[in-house]
């Protein structure tokens, strides 16, 4: 009785190890840091409004990328951003890490991450 006790534990830590080989790393952390304020990636900034929607439509969409999603951002609205341009914008994140680490560069090698309130 005993052998096939452990042999049970032996394979169920098994199957332990291959899902936690097998799971994707957590997703990124959308969200505000506790003064109000977020991390965004910067996709590319107009000053027509249209045209920052046309960019985020030829990058896939609202709410691709991070955990966050994409959007438009009207900078006036945003401490911390120079006023009267519309961005395309994935965020915001808790950290400049956790923005960081959202894979842009490789459709948009000029993408930056910027802090915001």
């Amino acid at each position: 009785m005993k052998s096939i006790s452990i042999a049970t534990v032996i394979a169920g830590l098994s199957v332990g190890a291959l899902a936690a080989q097998v799971l994707p790393a957590s997703a990124q952390t959308p969200g505000f840091d506790a003064q109000g304020c977020g991390w965004y990636i910067i996709l590319g900034c107009t000053k027509s409004r249209a045209d920052a929607k046309r960019q985020l439509i030829d990058l896939g969409g609202p709410m691709v990328g991070g955990g966050a999603g994409t959007r438009v951002l009207n900078t006036s609205d945003v401490d911390g951003f120079r006023d009267g341009f519309y961005c395309v914008a994935d965020g915001p994140y808790i950290s400049g890490e956790e923005a960081g680490s959202v894979a842009w560069i490789e459709a948009v090698p000029d993408a930056y991450v910027k802090h915001g309130c």
